[in-house]
């Protein structure tokens, strides 16, 4: 049995549908389902089992940095990106007047914390880089960047047209104006390989839920050196501290022999600051048994010859059948965009023959990933053709 045969033999959806839905929600695989019930079943028959929650913590934090080349101290364990990202802008101190550089092509969670941040008087103004042709050329994002930029913020793959936007050359854009890189890789963590230290981004930031085939209720944010050590909390809480209970642990000590000194604030060294409370740990773990699945069969790295072909298959498919694709070809990752009139007859009528993809404003979004086969990608474009046919 090959790695893709049995890399599917995790993930039950498979013998009943052809999922390419992974943009929207990841499938879950059956190591996430086992590893729940088992942290479960101990919890309901010996009593919250809270050092092994801590010990995979620090598991899953080494986990996610084996998919993006960073260590686990850079890295802290949220609840989701949102919070993540709220945790992390919590800490930034922002010079008056400063803006703030945003994508249109981002999902727009993100984009909403600058606009309350500008509501506040944080920050002065919020600037949409606006797109063209499904992506925003670098020279639009150099004349909305300027020295009173504070934070670019961009996702690393769109959710809207799939395309794959130029870190590298856009952080460097920022920060030859002073202004620090946060990414929202919520499309890209788990299916495209990312290398934080060469994209030099401060910050990046995303969820359990898609790619990493997780269940919803956990996240990740990296930090880089250089970001980490000037952060400042402006919340905590006992997770977000110098002395929290992973610390006690990782130094072998009795979690609760010392009290919590409450008479001073300490935030931890590491990127653990923006922790703050208490996780969901039953979300993670399932995100780190996904997340081991996804490190053992190196997913990100059959990008290049196996997803890239899905992708390449799905866009010379469509194309021959008179589609418009609307993901530029040139930079992507796994999400593929068509325009379609009738989206959401078309994703039902999809369904009902057990294929899942995304309907949205417009357009069709179809995203594999690395479980999915040629063999998947063919029966959609089989059934495509046949919508088209008995509409006409």
């Amino acid at each position: 049995m090959g790695w893709l045969e049995d890399l599917r033999e995790h993930i039950p959806i498979t013998r009943r549908r052809v999922y390419l839905d992974n943009a929207g929600a990841g499938p879950l695989t059956k190591d996430a389902v086992d590893a729940v019930n088992e942290f479960l079943n101990l919890w309901i028959t010996e009593g919250e089992p809270w050092e092994l929650a801590l010990d995979h913590i620090v598991e899953a934090k080494r986990e996610f940095g084996r998919l993006i080349n960073a260590p686990p101290s850079n890295i802290a364990a949220v609840p989701s990106a949102t919070h993540g990202l709220n945790a992390l802008l919590s800490t930034l101190r922002f010079r008056p007047g400063s803006n703030v550089v945003i994508s249109e092509l981002n999902f727009p969670t993100g984009v909403f914390s600058f606009h309350a941040l500008r509501r506040r008087g944080a920050i002065r103004e919020v600037r949409i880089a606006r797109a063209v042709g499904g992506y925003v050329p670098l020279e639009t994002y150099e004349k909305l960047i300027d020295d009173n930029t504070a934070v670019v913020f961009v996702d690393y793959v769109s959710w809207v047209t799939g395309y794959r936007e130029r870190i590298k050359e856009l952080t460097e854009i920022a920060h030859a104006r002073g202004a620090i890189m946060i990414t929202d890789a919520f499309h890209a963590v788990g299916v495209i390989p990312i290398d934080v230290t060469k994209d030099g981004v401060d910050a990046l930031i995303t969820g359990s839920y898609k790619w990493l085939m997780g269940p919803h209720g956990a996240g990740f944010v990296y930090v880089s050196d250089e970001l980490l050590g000037g952060l400042e909390p402006m919340f905590s809480g006992w997770m977000g501290i110098e002395d929290n209970q992973v610390s006690r642990r990782l130094r072998g000590e009795r979690l609760f022999e010392r009290p919590i000194n409450i008479e001073d604030f300490k935030p931890a060294g590491d990127a653990s600051r923006l922790e703050w409370g208490t996780w969901p740990v039953v979300a993670f773990e399932g995100t780190l048994a996904s997340m081991r699945l996804i490190n053992k069969y190196e997913l990100p790295n059959r990008f290049a010859d196996h997803t890239s072909t899905l992708f390449r298959r799905l866009v010379e498919g469509l194309s021959n059948l008179g589609l418009r694709v609307t993901t530029p070809l040139d930079s992507h990752a796994a999400i593929v965009t068509f325009e379609f009139r009738d989206p959401y007859n078309l994703a039902n009528y999809l369904s009902k023959h057990g294929v899942v993809v995304s309907p949205r404003p417009g357009i069709i979004r179809v995203s594999p990933h690395a479980y999915n086969t040629v063999d998947e990608v063919d029966r959609f474009l089989e059934l495509m053709s046949k919508y088209l046919r008995e509409a006409r």
